[in-house]
This record gives C-alpha cells, sequence and structure tokens, in this order.
C-alpha cells in the first residue's frame, strides 16, 4: 500500500469546475460504499505529482485530515493539451472483493533479440479481481525466457499471487518473440492503402 501524501479538500459545488481549474486547482469525486459520492479537489501540482509515482493498488490519503484509502479509479485529460482536469477516487470496503487492473512490467532482455527477434506486446495490463489489500502494484513478466524466434509467454505462465483471480484466457498471449521481418509486413499492410 502506497502512502503518497495525497491532501484533498471538500468542494463547493456551488462554484463551477472551471473556476476551480483555472485557480490551479483539479476537481474530482471520491466515491465508495461506505462514504457515498463527495465532490473534491486538490492543488493541480500535487495531483501531477502523484499521478506520476501511481501505479495501482490501494494508497493512503487524506480528506479534510481524515484519513482513507483508495484507488485511483479514473482520470480525465483535456483533449488540446493532455491537462488532467478531473479525477475519480474510489473507496472500497476492504473486505470485499472488486475487479480492477494492475500493469504488467516487462523485465530482463530477451536472448533471442540477439538473433533478430522483437518483441511484440499483446498485453500491458492483466483484469483481476482480489481484496483490495491484495492488489499488486505490478505483474512482472521475465522476458529472459523467450530464447528464439516464435517463443511465447502466456497469462498462465506469469507468476500470479495467490489471492489474485486473472479474469481472462490463461492461454492469452502476454508478448511474443517474432522475427523483425514480420514487422515491417506488418507495418507495410498498415500503411498501404487500398486500390479503388
Amino acid at each position: 500500500m502506497l502512502n503518497l501524501n495525497l491532501n484533498l479538500k471538500n468542494r463547493d459545488l456551488n462554484k463551477k469546475a472551471d473556476s476551480y481549474r483555472k485557480e490551479g486547482f483539479v476537481p474530482g469525486i471520491v466515491y465508495g460504499p461506505e462514504i457515498g459520492s463527495l465532490p473534491v479537489l486538490i492543488e493541480k501540482k500535487a495531483f501531477e505529482d502523484f499521478y506520476k509515482r501511481y501505479e495501482s493498488g490501494l494508497f493512503e490519503f487524506s480528506l479534510e485530515n481524515k484519513k482513507y484509502l483508495g484507488i485511483l479509479q479514473e482520470v480525465q485529460f483535456h483533449p488540446l493539451n493532455d491537462e488532467i482536469i478531473h479525477f475519480d477516487i474510489f473507496v472500497p470496503s476492504l473486505e470485499e472483493k472488486i475487479t480492477t487492473r494492475v500493469p504488467l512490467e516487462f523485465v530482463g532482455e530477451a536472448p533471442g533479440i540477439k538473433a533478430g527477434g522483437v518483441l511484440s506486446i499483446n498485453l500491458e495490463e492483466l483484469e483481476i479481481e482480489c481484496l483490495p489489500t491484495k492488489i499488486p502494484e505490478a505483474i512482472y513478466v521475465d522476458l529472459t525466457k523467450l530464447e528464439k524466434i516464435g517463443d511465447s509467454i502466456y497469462v498462465k505462465d506469469l507468476n500470479i499471487p495467490p489471492d489474485v483471480k486473472v479474469l481472462i484466457s490463461p492461454e492469452n498471449p502476454v508478448v511474443t518473440l517474432i522475427a523483425e521481418a514480420q514487422v515491417e509486413e506488418e507495418s507495410q499492410e498498415t500503411t498501404s492503402t487500398p486500390q479503388a
């Protein structure tokens, strides 16, 4: 569980969200089965710093000097400048399983790359079910197992914590080592235009 010193304040709904943004704040919502739905805000710089460090899982935050455990559920960005304009934090019951997504972190170097192989990544995150306190920050994918072109790592090959249930097929490929020529062919197929 992370403690990233996120300090939120209650937000007055009589004041427009854009007004808060112009003053350097990001509006958001904190919600959950035990607290209902609470409009909140935080200084933009503080939330940006938090967002850079947060990966997944539970984190501790405070709202008007009261401590909570939450999960960052959604972040909305401005379509033109990619600035953060809104966020949702879910405060779960710690005794009930939830569904969430965790990132896959690729570690090591595939020996097959020296033979001309290229990594083709099919999954970058996994949907899982578990208690909020059991959410891993990431699930690691050991690339050193990819020794030759054609080798794949599947969901079933991953080291999943015992208290975590993966909600996609164990036969799904996570990453495959393919020949560089295949990458070029796929790129040409993508960029070619159909004849009239």
